[in-house]
């Protein structure tokens, strides 16, 4: 089991590597995101419309996607890797109020606390996709040899 868990932290594998750098960016990015916007960070306004950060994190998805399907070298996999994390990041942030402002009166609070499950949730499913690189590199490894 400890082994296990050491190999999990093991950053000579690069898809680990990239699962790594996307779970980072993540956190840092969530974090950021949540901090400016409960701080009173400013608000962009294009032609009377809100621009929330829910765009700029769809925006960094797909751009990360982009790059990453289109990608071969490994700074261009990193790249699209710390895009995507920023994306799921600020994207995550705003899904609390993106839920909680469904009343008719629009009364909404950033202070949501489900908030937080979606982004453990989703933190939990990007540590579990690196256990799953580690299993299957397992069994190959016990398969073919």
């Amino acid at each position: 089991m400890v082994n296990f868990l050491k190999s999990l932290i093991d950053f000579r594998d690069e898809k680990k590597q990239l699962l790594h750098i996307i779970l980072i960016a993540f956190i840092v990015s969530f974090g950021v995101a949540r901090f400016l916007s409960t701080s009173g960070g400013g608000e962009l306004f294009i032609d009377g419309f809100h621009i929330h950060h829910f765009y700029w994190g769809m925006i960094a998805l797909a751009f990360g996607g982009i790059i990453g399907i289109l990608g071969t070298g490994r700074r261009t996999l990193r790249t699209a890797s710390v895009l995507v994390g920023v994306g799921i990041g600020v994207f995550a942030d705003e899904i609390g109020l993106l839920l909680n402002c469904t009343t008719p009166a629009r009364s909404c609070t950033y202070f949501f606390p489900d908030t937080y499950d979606i982004v453990v949730s989703i933190g939990i499913a990007i540590i579990l996709l690196i256990m799953l690189i580690e299993l299957v590199a397992r069994y190959q490894k016990r398969t073919y040899t």
